[in-house]
């Protein structure tokens, strides 16, 4: 389809689609140039071992996740602030799995003893049952044992939890496969039916509280070392406002595993708002 100029008119230099593209590219690098000064404001988190932090994106991409996006540094440290966690206490990791490609996501995962400690805190926690599932061969019986003891005898194959709530008549009840989490890395290679009897504890936490725990993720449920790939910090000392920053960095990050697709999702809702309904 052809254009006609009006009579007397010189004809256009360059043709719409040109200058349309132009236009939007304009508009997209302003958008661009704005958009860091609009979310790089650093986020005050109120830890639960006490502290005040004011934390940076600089600081996340520094000393967490040097491949953080300023979005998913937004939403780290809003999850923190949300649930007052400390990130330079290994309360929280950031982990960004793919160095090749920069579109992959960024994953939020919790530290040791957070899932317990986030649960005691919610008015409906009524304490958990938490166990292994062995095979005894010399009897052929399988077992669902309290604890994390399996002896000479028996074989490893999973974990199990039971999670009670005040406001519900029956626990959440989780199984999980020992062959789907063991890495044979780190805690693994020596601890396989404590690692596995606390995956099964945090499956059946995210299933009691799914509005406080379902787009987090526990250090035994992922596929890597993340304290080993943690960069290390110290006490940057008080600040004048009161607040406690960290800056010095004393041990660089080790390359980061392959990739595990995981993603972070935001939500602006109470952490524990419909828990109760």
């Amino acid at each position: 389809m052809g254009f006609t100029s009006r009579a007397g008119a010189a004809a256009p230099t360059t043709t719409p689609t040109t200058q349309g593209r132009s236009f939007a590219a304009q508009v997209q690098q302003q958008n661009t140039a704005m958009q860091p000064a609009v979310e790089s404001a650093p986020v005050e988190i109120d830890s639960m071992d006490g502290q005040h932090l004011i934390v940076s994106f600089d600081d996340v991409k520094n000393f967490i996740c040097k491949d953080a996006t300023p979005a998913e540094c937004r939403i780290f440290l809003e999850t923190c602030r949300q649930y007052h966690l400390n990130p330079f206490t290994r309360e929280a990791y950031l982990i960004h799995y793919d160095n090749k490609n920069s579109d992959s996501s960024s994953t939020i995962v919790l530290g040791k003893t957070c899932y317990l400690k986030m649960a005691e805190n919610h008015p409906q926690y009524d304490g958990f049952e938490a166990g292994v599932i062995v095979f005894i061969k010399d009897v052929g019986e399988l077992v669902h044992r309290e604890g994390s003891i399996v002896y000479q005898d028996e074989e490893l194959l999973g974990g199990w939890a039971k999670v009670y709530r005040k406001d519900r008549s029956r626990p959440s009840y989780e199984e999980v496969k020992l062959s789907e989490y063991d890495t044979g890395k780190s805690l693994w290679s020596g601890k396989k039916a404590t690692m596995i009897r606390k995956v099964a504890l945090v499956h059946a936490l995210r299933e009691a509280f799914p509005s406080t725990f379902g787009g987090l993720y526990d250090v035994s449920e992922v596929n890597a070392d993340v304290e080993a790939d943690f960069r290390e910090v110290e006490d940057g000392g008080e600040q004048p406002d009161g607040s406690m920053r960290r800056r010095k960095l004393n041990k660089a990050p080790k390359e980061e595993p392959a990739p595990l697709a995981v993603e972070v999702t935001e939500s602006d809702k109470d952490p524990f708002e419909g828990d109760g309904e």
